[in-house]
C-alpha cells in the first residue's frame, strides 16, 4: 500500500477533492489507494503536484497498519 492516502487525509482531501485537482476517477483513486491499481506515471505527477509531495514519498510502500493509524 502506497502512502498516498496518509498523504490526501493529512491535507483534509476527500476521494472526490482529489479526483477534481487530478483528474483522476474517484474509483480508479479509491484502487490505487488500495493497491489495486497501478500507479501509472502520469498519475504518479499529478498526484504528486496536487499533494506537493515528490513522487519517491508519495508512492512508497507502507504497511496496512501505517497506513491507517493517526
Amino acid at each position: 500500500m502506497y502512502r498516498l492516502r496518509k498523504e490526501r487525509e493529512a491535507r483534509g482531501y476527500s476521494i472526490l477533492d482529489l479526483s477534481r485537482f487530478t483528474g483522476i476517477h474517484e474509483s480508479d483513486l479509491s484502487q490505487l489507494e488500495r493497491g489495486l491499481r497501478p500507479a501509472f506515471p502520469d498519475w504518479r505527477k499529478r498526484l504528486s503536484r496536487a499533494l506537493k509531495v515528490p513522487e519517491e514519498i508519495l508512492f512508497e510502500e507502507v504497511d496496512d497498519a501505517e497506513s491507517t493509524a493517526s
